[in-house]
């Protein structure tokens, strides 16, 4: 699913780059992106923890983070450390995921996505739910071998489950392996279930994705990520 180089990142896109790690959040694991703006200017989307001495010096050779991108009020794990290490980085969010993030990373100013949209390359775009409740942002990026999206929590590909009482709470909760809607952000998190399956769908034609990398699973590479994604957003 990813290029297989010994580096410590996955590798989606060399040449932009493209990237992504992951990072253990309580008794999962996360993943984290790392996408190049142009002139060594990086976007690192959901900051993450517990990276190797080898991350960051791969990272120093891409470039130098201009903003971290909090992709909705719960990933928020690694932005105190990351601001610490580049405190010129703009850490912005979503306008419905600002006020919880002030409280729950006090002392960080969290600015508006606004401010990174109007940074954007052609070819990178963020764009969220319009009505999910917790400010769910995702990423297009225009790849080497077509659209690829980061997303955060709409959308799973776990490879299995969490053995004991978790994996247990989480079956009963509607949670399984495989490409599927999160059902708490279904149940919890959307204003309009009718409506957000119209959304994915039109973005899903807009893009036609080539390349799903979530932040909850294993990324996913092939002609048929689109119709796979829509199919997982209808049965929800």
């Amino acid at each position: 699913m990813v290029e297989a180089t010994g580096d410590p990142w996955e590798i989606y896109d060399a040449a932009l780059p493209f990237a992504g790690a992951t990072y253990k959040f309580g008794p999962q694991r996360v993943r984290m992106a790392v996408v190049g703006l142009g002139g060594g200017a990086l976007l690192v989307v959901s900051p993450g923890t517990d990276l190797s001495e080898a991350h960051w010096e791969r990272l120093s050779r891409w470039g130098t983070p201009r903003f971290l991108l909090a992709p909705n009020h719960f990933h928020h794990a690694g932005l105190a450390a990351w601001k610490a290490r580049f405190p010129d980085a703009k850490v912005v969010a979503h306008p419905r995921a600002q006020a919880l993030l002030r409280i729950k990373r006090r002392g960080i100013p969290i600015e508006d996505l606004s401010l990174l949209e109007a940074a954007l390359p052609d070819g990178i775009r963020v764009f969220s739910p319009p009505m999910a409740k917790q400010g769910e942002t995702w990423v297009s990026v225009k790849t080497n071998e077509g659209a690829a999206w980061f997303v955060t929590d709409g959308i799973l590909n776990e490879e299995r489950l969490p053995r004991g009482l978790l994996g247990l709470f989480l079956r009963v909760a509607g949670f399984r392996p495989g490409l599927m809607t999160n059902p708490f952000f279904k149940r919890f998190f959307l204003e309009d279930k009718a409506a957000y399956k119209a959304w994915v769908r039109a973005e899903l034609d807009r893009d036609r994705p080539v390349l799903f990398v979530p932040s909850h699973g294993a990324p996913l590479r092939g002609a048929d990520v689109g119709e796979r994604l829509r199919a997982a957003t209808d049965a929800a």
